[in-house]
């Protein structure tokens, strides 16, 4: 197993060597007697040092060709330089302090020294109390618009504005047809006689007037009025019997100080009758 493995080799680095002593690069083998040659090397990864110092981890060593990359456990890569040498330092503990060394199709694993084996993970432990709320980030865009919620109840009648500026004239509307006649209004006060008129032509003589010989009053008549009004005056000695307008209005009836009695209705009576009798 690697754990294993590792422990014993560095127990066995730290008895030859001391904890001090890093791994050196290997002595050449002085000139063999005559007729005898020496083995051609074989391409591989040598390493030199492999250790924790200072928080880093080192190691170093040579592939003996220069721009080949070599890669720490399948996530740390360097070039080795012309000479075929390469040095890794980097902030990084190899899990169980076994690490394993790739360039190209070469693979190797090294035990790295002044590193303790990781242990198992301790319990969960309690979570530390709220820190202070952060800074509020920048506004992100606005979504999408959403759907129309449904239409609420309405709220309580606001006071009522300003009045506000009367607007243009609007066009005249078309002329509206006549309109039903109003209610009869009340009669007016009674009118100061009016100057007297000219005297009409004189009547037909006949049956007619015979038959008002006859009877004990005469009956007068005009036809349209004017303004102010118009009005029936009875003969000296006479007095109005009774009167009406003709068409509307109700007759006022009055005396002048001559002594006559006189008739009158408003002037939008079409005209007006009236009796006179002997006092």
């Amino acid at each position: 197993m690697r754990p294993l493995r590792a422990a014993l080799i560095l127990s066995a680095c730290a008895a030859l060597s001391g904890p001090g002593l890093a791994q050196q690069p290997p002595q050449q083998a002085p000139a063999g007697q005559a007729g005898q040659r020496a083995a051609p090397s074989q391409p591989g990864i040598t390493v030199w040092d492999a250790r924790i110092e200072g928080g880093d981890l080192h190691v170093s060593g040579s592939v003996g060709k220069a721009g080949v990359v070599i890669t720490l456990d399948e996530d740390i890569p360097v070039t080795a330089d012309r000479r075929g040498r390469f040095v890794f330092r980097v902030p990084y503990v190899p899990q169980n302090c076994v690490a394993t060394l790739k360039a190209g199709e070469l693979s190797r694993e090294i035990a790295v020294a002044n590193c303790g084996a990781t242990g198992a993970p301790g319990p969960k432990g309690e979570p530390g109390p709220t820190g202070p709320q952060g800074m509020a980030g920048l506004a992100g865009p606005p979504g999408p618009k959403g759907d129309a919620g449904p239409k609420g109840d309405a709220g309580p009648k606001g006071d009522a504005g300003p009045k506000g500026e009367p607007g243009p004239k609007g066009e005249a509307g078309p002329k509206g047809g006549p309109g039903a006649p109003g209610p009869r209004g009340e009669a007016g006060p009674k009118g100061e006689p009016g100057p007297a008129g000219p005297q009409g032509p004189a009547g037909s003589s006949g049956a007619a007037a015979a038959a008002t010989a006859a009877l004990p009053f005469r009956m007068l008549r005009t036809d349209g009025c004017a303004r102010p009004h118009c009005e029936l005056v009875c003969d000296e000695g006479e007095t109005f019997v009774s009167a009406y307008c003709l068409r509307g209005g109700n007759p006022n009836f009055t005396r002048r100080e001559s002594g006559e009695a006189v008739a009158m209705c408003p002037p939008d009576s079409s005209g007006m009758v009236g009796f006179c009798a002997k006092l």
